[in-house]
């Protein structure tokens, strides 16, 4: 899953960049920049269902700040 999530992040980077070499190389009204900014914009929103979808199933497991529920004495509180 992880692998794809990386496929995924270097394929939105390549349309990124490609949209900027055509925004700067291309003078006239060509619409090689807006497909590219367009692929962007349609591979983001996929990582982003396929991160809801994958958590969601339990293939991807996020984590808290404090992996287990902390005791008195570190959030801050005087032990009794």
């Amino acid at each position: 899953m992880k692998i794809i999530i990386l496929l995924f992040v270097f394929a939105i980077m390549i349309a990124l960049f490609s949209g900027l070499f055509f925004l700067i190389k291309d003078k006239d009204k060509s619409k090689r920049t807006v497909n590219a900014l367009t692929w962007r914009v349609g591979l983001q929103a996929a990582l982003i269902i396929i991160l809801v979808v994958a958590v969601l199933m339990g293939w991807l497991k996020p984590h808290d700040v404090y992996p287990t529920q902390p005791t008195e004495s570190q959030s801050g509180q005087v032990d009794k």
